[in-house]
């Protein structure tokens, strides 16, 4: 990252932060203890000067770490960590935890081997349908082929846990999943944020948009696409790449709540 980036990066956090605050130019300035001809040309680029004690002033104002504002406001730690201060106490330690096994699990392998494993999520009881991903048991599975075929997209794997999506997945396949959104025709994991149920489902794109069954189980869902309260009741987890049905030797992890 050269100094231009970096400011770019800081002045763009800047400028949502104090949008998303619902403050004024003159507002903001005055939180940064600068006057206002200094704060636009801060936000204008006339200067490339970031005075610390000025990071110092935003970051106490938001509550974000310094370093957040360096990031590039798209890249995914970014997004990541607009997440996290969102959670609560008790949700900010059991992220810390996970954090921490992750750590651990990367002193058992190569630089090389780091990319060749992903979390494998084992729903407890029947994969029915609007299944409830409240308790989820996770393991560690080598997945080094279709990374080969795949590469970033392959993010994470569900192990099919019942016969309810035969005949397109016997119970026991493993489906690769990317936490890209399904184009129209693609099998993808839909979650409802009112009920917390997560549907597999291929999408159609038509008018309205159809969430339809990969096999004669469970009821196809409609959904206005031209009705931005609708769209917001659901959460896309992801697309279907594909499934396999045997695996290398999985990695045991602690069971996740």
């Amino acid at each position: 990252m050269n100094k231009q980036d970096f400011v770019t990066n800081f002045v763009t956090h800047l400028e949502q932060e104090r949008i998303r605050a619902g403050l004024t130019q003159t507002q903001m300035a005055e939180h940064l203890d600068l006057s206002l001809s200094g704060y636009k040309k801060m936000v204008s680029g006339e200067t490339l000067r970031i005075d610390l004690y000025t990071a110092y002033r935003l970051s106490r104002l938001t509550g974000k770490s310094v370093v957040e504002f360096w990031e590039d406001p798209h890249s995914h730690l970014s997004s990541t960590m607009e997440k996290i201060q969102q959670l609560t106490p008790l949700q900010l330690n059991f992220v810390a935890s996970v954090i921490d096994i992750e750590a651990a699990f990367l002193d058992y392998l190569s630089p090389e081997q780091t990319s060749d494993y992903v979390d494998l999520m084992i729903p407890t009881g029947n994969m029915q349908d609007g299944m409830v991903w409240d308790s989820t048991h996770i393991q560690r599975i080598n997945v080094a082929h279709y990374r080969r075929l795949f590469g970033a997209k392959l993010h994470c794997a569900i192990q099919v846990t019942s016969s309810h999506l035969l005949p397109a997945y016997n119970k026991n396949d493993i489906l690769l999943i990317s936490k890209s959104a399904p184009h129209d025709g693609e099998i993808g994991l839909f979650i409802n944020k009112e009920t917390h149920r997560c549907y597999v489902r291929k999408l159609h794109m038509a008018d309205p948009w159809v969430l339809e069954p990969v096999n004669d189980y469970g009821i196809s869902i409609f959904l206005d696409c031209n009705d931005p309260r609708t769209l917001e009741k659901w959460y896309v987890f992801g697309k279907v790449l594909t499934k396999m049905r045997t695996t290398a030797p999985k990695h045991h992890r602690p069971m996740l709540p």
